[in-house]
């Protein structure tokens, strides 16, 4: 690949010369090289751009019906679904140099978003949340009791995006033209292409709608900036780690709502029926897909899976069927790139394993035979243990499930999602206690990464949260 530059922003009604000066992004080694350009942010040109985005908003977006935005996103997608589309082509020619993703892990992801924000799963979204879509639209009866009700958006949203997981800040854009909210979305370093990408499409179906769409990046903790951005804003949604949350939140106004996705953790739980000698392959090919899609990268992905003794299948021997399993889901969606020191921290990872392994029949290290794609790690201390991640998963044994519940008691504050391979009643069982723990999806194993549109997102709505509803009460004489 020949080294080109490209928009790390997306400024509608803006030309270069508008912008003035700019700031280079580069990404990947030698050949393969990709090199952005992103606008210096000052504070007179925030405080255009927000100018501009409120304008479209309330001289486009607003008049809107929400079938509309619908039926646009939707289009926007059928766009991307076609391989031959030039900017899917882009995206799966370069995110690979910017985020380290595999080729394969990238195109199983663009998939992914395409499929899940269709229009029919919008519509689905908007009815589990509101029941009626249409309360987004204009003043309708109130389906339990009486009166009429209209739910408002925020005028402008502002979002800032983590940049571990590729297609993240399609969501967001997604939700807030839903609502019909204008958006700022401050793109994560990390990856700043594909939020960009997506506004161009959104641009080619619809230009007056992605006219209240803008992207930009700046440097995390500008006060000036963020002062204006948050300032400015009737909602913050913020992505990241604890600190990076905590140090937004200072910045943002009291009356502003502020909606933060922090660091979590996942696991997974085998019960002994899935470890039969009929199932038990299955069940590692689904325990692999959990590990090793996004590479860990994500919230949603399993550090630790908790399997019962009393099987057909010791919890000893799966780790060796999950080992081959990981192996092959290797070979058709390799890892991605990592840094020398991830490297260097699985190696000693595993070199403390392999000593232990000589001496301690309770632990058994199983790793790639090419570099540290993958690892892993059998141990019955049954204590959680985070990963280090990019594909390196331990698995403990228990007598039976009831057990996991005190030993993830420490990690409650930070739970997010377990994926189980039970039975149904067992299942059920287990849901609840892990939801009493703060737990907010419990799914099947084979799909902790690839949750429902209509999922409550750490335990919240994605979109009823940030509405407001105004009243008309039964008897007011409106004539």
């Amino acid at each position: 690949m020949t080294e080109t530059s490209i928009p790390a922003f997306f400024l509608p009604g803006f030309t270069e010369a508008d912008i003035g000066e700019f700031v280079t992004l580069e990404f990947g080694t030698g050949k393969d090289r990709v090199t952005m350009h992103s606008p210096v942010l000052t504070p007179s040109l925030l405080s255009e751009v927000i100018s501009r985005l409120n304008q479209a908003r309330e001289g486009y977006l607003s008049h809107l019906s929400v079938y509309d935005v619908i039926k646009a996103i939707d289009k926007v997608m059928d766009l991307w679904s076609d391989t031959d589309y030039p900017l899917r082509q882009q995206a799966e020619a370069l995110l690979p140099l910017i985020t380290g993703y595999s080729g394969p892990m990238v195109t199983q992801t663009l998939d992914g978003i395409i499929s899940m924000f269709n229009g029919e799963n919008l519509r689905l979204l908007l009815k589990d949340e509101l029941g009626d879509p249409r309360f987004l639209d204009q003043f309708r009866p109130r389906p339990n009791s009486d009166g009429m009700c209209k739910a408002y958006g925020p005028r402008l949203t502002t979002t800032v995006f983590a940049g571990n997981v590729p297609g993240l800040p399609v969501a967001n854009i997604v939700y807030a033209l839903l609502m019909k909210s204008a958006i700022l979305g401050k793109s994560a370093s990390e990856e700043p292409l594909f939020a960009v990408l997506f506004a161009q499409s959104l641009a080619e179906v619809d230009p007056e709608l992605a006219r209240s769409v803008a992207m930009v990046c700046w440097k995390g903790g500008d006060e000036e900036i963020e002062k204006i951005a948050f300032g400015s804003s009737d909602a913050v949604i913020v992505y990241g780690a604890e600190h990076s949350v905590n140090e937004v939140r200072k910045r943002v106004p009291s009356r502003t709502r502020f909606i933060a996705y922090g660091h979590k953790l996942s696991f997974g739980v085998i019960g002994r029926e899935h470890l039969a000698a009929d199932r038990v392959k299955e069940t590692a090919a689904r325990a692999a897909v959990d590990v090793s899609v996004f590479d860990q990268q994500g919230c949603l992905s399993p550090h630790v899976f908790y399997t019962e003794e009393g099987a057909e299948t010791t919890p000893k021997e799966f780790a060796r069927l999950l080992a081959h399993q990981m192996e092959a889901f290797n070979q058709k969606i390799p890892r991605g790139r990592i840094s020398p020191d991830e490297s260097a921290h699985i190696n000693q990872l595993r070199g403390s394993y392999e000593f232990r392994e000589f001496e301690d029949q309770g632990v058994a290290l199983h790793a790639s035979s090419r570099g540290t794609d993958w690892t892993v790690i059998y141990e019955s201390d049954p204590a959680f243990v985070p990963s280090c991640l990019n594909r390196t998963i331990r698995i403990k044994p228990v007598k039976d499930v009831s057990e996991v519940v005190g030993l993830i008691e420490p990690i409650k504050g930070y739970l997010q999602t377990v994926g189980a391979a039970l039975p149904q009643e067992r299942f059920l069982s287990l849901a609840n206690k892990m939801g009493q723990l703060g737990a907010d999806r419990i799914c099947p194993l084979g799909k902790m990464t690839a949750p429902s549109l209509t999922w409550h997102h750490d335990g919240r709505f994605n979109i009823l949260d940030l509405l407001r509803w105004t009243d008309i009460e039964e008897g007011l004489n409106i004539s």
